[in-house]
């Protein structure tokens, strides 16, 4: 029997993921059987397109509570703002289903918070995992430059939020969070400076943050580019020491390839492969990796930091 799945942000407005995020579960033999979203008009409407684009069926809510109530899914797909967040994964734990969360996981908030709400999550056998899909990349990654190197000294990263000044990094840094976690194991963000200089007369459309990443095998010196983009394509890369790689869509297909020079690789949709690993998390009983999740959370408040002095 298909896993019950309720989706919370079912519109795509700005940066919201929410009809891809339900295309990947239907892809992945889930099915959704509710959506959550603020409004009844908008709801109506997200449920109406998940019909016609996907093949969807499924009730529309205005109340998260309702839904769980009426549905007891197994799992939720936040995909809502992520001032949301902390409250719904709240009653998501309450009423004892798993969930795949967009990044964040919660802002703002402080770790006992969200130790709390990662607690709650771990006390009830629930899987919680938050959408991270660059570090699926790596594989079409290797298949441009050769295994992935034994010592990495430097990652740079460049994302292009729609976001502007200290949004950009709510929205982006999770993104260089889970490279830097999968690619060398969980660490620490150390001496993060930030530069805004470059978009000073862009009203804090360009930033650059810098760390060094401690973990259990060394230091790695990251950077992050941030560049506000409002048009698709938005420009993306990654550069693991010297081996770098950058994103290109072909649209209205939306095929993405990672590019270096002349050649190219085609790079299966990242997002599904999060949905799938989560899908498959669930089966499988896997269980919350709270220590990964509270030092993403830790990490990205350290971030953050240098903006909140500067303010």
């Amino acid at each position: 029997m298909a896993l019950t799945i309720v989706l919370v942000g079912p519109r795509a407005t700005r940066q919201g993921t929410g009809p891809f995020v339900a295309a990947a579960l239907k892809a992945s033999g889930a099915n959704i059987v509710g959506i959550v979203g603020r409004s009844a008009i908008n709801t109506a409407q997200a449920q109406q397109q998940l019909r016609s684009e996907h093949g969807i069926h499924c009730q529309a809510y205005t109340s998260l509570e309702q839904a769980l109530q009426e549905e007891q899914p197994d799992a939720v797909a936040i995909c809502s703002p992520w001032q949301f967040h902390a409250e719904q994964l709240r009653q998501v734990a309450q009423a004892g289903s798993h969930c795949l969360v967009e990044k964040p996981l919660a802002w703002p908030s402080e770790d006992t918070q969200v130790d709390h709400l990662i607690g709650a999550f771990e006390q009830r056998g629930l899987l919680l995992e938050m959408i991270a899909q660059w570090p699926f990349t790596l594989a079409t990654f290797c298949a441009l430059h050769g295994t992935l190197p034994k010592d990495i000294h430097r990652f740079q990263m460049r994302l292009s939020p729609m976001s502007i000044g200290p949004t950009m990094i709510t929205d982006s840094a999770p993104h260089f969070i889970s490279m830097l976690q999968h690619l060398m194991g969980p660490g620490n963000c150390h001496h993060v400076t930030l530069d805004n200089s470059l978009g000073a007369h862009e009203k804090n459309t360009r930033l650059s943050l810098a760390c060094s990443y401690l973990h259990s095998g060394g230091e790695c010196e990251a950077q992050l580019l941030l560049e506000t983009c409002l048009q698709r394509p938005r420009p993306a890369w990654y550069q693991i020491n010297e081996q770098r790689a950058d994103r290109a869509l072909e649209l209205p297909e939306y095929q993405q390839f990672l590019v270096v020079g002349e050649h190219s690789e085609p790079l299966p949709d990242p997002l599904h492969a999060v949905v799938h690993h989560f899908v498959k998390g669930m089966l499988s009983g896997r269980k919350t990796d709270g220590h990964l999740l509270r030092q993403s959370h830790q990490n990205l408040l350290q971030l953050n930091a240098p903006w909140e002095e500067k303010s």
